[in-house]
């Protein structure tokens, strides 16, 4: 008889916890993995992602996706409004043909 295994889905909090726990206490790595049923690949896969993360923000190469919507919104209603300049322009100059 086979038991069928369920993949458990771990929150970023959770992974983010464990990840701290492995740093901030002398609880072997082995330990650990026992104690979460986490697999050390799994966990190794976790913390390379967290150090990578750290090294991002504190470099500022990570970005605020709020800021970077802002922008982009900044920058299409400037275009917008661009358009609709020419766009009008167009069209008096149109309206200015038809007249002849």
């Amino acid at each position: 008889m086979t038991t069928a295994r369920t993949r458990r889905v771990w929150s970023p909090e959770d992974k983010v916890r464990i990840v701290l726990e492995s740093l901030n206490t002398n609880i072997s790595l082995s330990e650990l993995c026992r104690k979460y049923t986490v697999s050390p690949a799994v966990f190794y896969h976790w913390r390379e992602k967290f150090i990578h993360g750290g090294k991002l923000a504190l470099s500022g190469a990570l970005k605020d996706p709020e800021k970077e919507k802002y922008a982009e919104n900044e920058r299409l209603k400037k275009l917008i409004g661009e358009l609709t300049i020419a766009n009008d322009a167009m069209k008096k100059v149109l309206q200015g043909e038809g007249k002849k």
